[in-house]
């Protein structure tokens, strides 16, 4: 008897298949109801990996790069995660949080790196331009005030070199 390869039969993954259709359409409607009883996002953050971290450096072989090592670099970024998740969420630094949503994605280098949406409760609003630059700075710290985060804030945020400067 011969055999039929244009017979095709359909899989459907369960929702609890973590990335398929099912559990991404799943998540965006959770996000979307958070909006639809929370109001709209007043902060996103972005906390990305750092291939040099000294925790990732001291565990790699002689020749390896982060790229051949992604089980540590993920790893480590999730613990890492968790201490600004208990600043913003438990001590509330930037106000109190009504709700919150975040996704870890994965830059081209394999890096990965979280986007969150934070809805602060109502009396934690942020609604004037004052409100704002007390909690977000676009200026590189004065080196005679704040040597430490001059030198940090130069090496890890800076892009260049660019034209002549």
């Amino acid at each position: 008897m011969p055999v039929r390869f244009n017979q095709v039969e359909q899989v459907v993954l369960s929702a609890s298949f973590i990335g398929g259709p099912r559990d991404m359409r799943r998540r965006f409607m959770d996000s979307m109801t958070l909006i639809q009883d929370d109001g709209k996002p007043d902060i996103f953050l972005t906390k990305t990996c750092n291939p040099k971290w000294p925790e990732i450096l001291k565990e790699l072989l002689p020749g390896q790069t982060t790229q051949d090592r992604s089980d540590l670099v993920a790893r480590l970024f999730l613990a890492k995660l968790e201490d600004p998740k208990n600043e913003l969420f438990k001590k509330h630094i930037l106000g109190e949080v009504g709700a919150y949503v975040y996704v870890i994605k994965f830059q081209k280098r394999g890096l990965p790196h979280a986007h969150i949406l934070m809805i602060m409760k109502l009396e934690h609003k942020i609604t004037d331009p004052d409100h704002y630059d007390k909690i977000v700075c676009a200026e590189i710290p004065d080196p005679t005030k704040y040597l430490e985060m001059h030198e940090l804030v130069i090496k890890h945020m800076m892009h260049g070199p660019c034209g002549h400067l």
